[in-house]
């Protein structure tokens, strides 16, 4: 869903029921109320539709911010389990030697 048009139409609606409400307490008459409210719906539309286009931008600034920083982390992690696994394999190997040099040679008894 765009953010922008879903900002616009919420602006130009509280636009127009504050300038119909601003009206109605001001005792205008009926034409002249839902002409000033129509004009406010408008320019709040404008300026509503403004600010959806820069919340749209923050959002997505944001969220590739975020993706970063997980990539990071994933990668450092990745990088940890790889130096784990490469340190027990080269302790398994170093048993597996010792191992096999106790089965090919024993001690002599001296």
């Amino acid at each position: 869903m765009k953010l922008s048009p879903f900002i616009a139409g919420a602006f130009g609606i509280v636009g127009f029921v504050l300038a119909t409400l601003a009206g109605l307490t001001a005792d205008n008459t009926f034409e002249t109320i839902l002409w000033k409210a129509m004009m406010c719906a408008g320019v709040c539309y404008v300026v509503g539709y403004g600010v959806g286009l820069i919340c749209e931008q923050v959002a997505r600034e944001h969220g590739a911010a975020i993706a970063k920083k997980v990539a990071e982390a994933d990668t450092a992690e990745e990088l940890k389990r790889n130096e784990a696994l490469a340190k027990q394999a080269e302790e398994e190997k170093a048993q597996t030697s010792e191992a096999l040099m106790a089965e090919i040679a024993p001690p002599v008894k001296v």
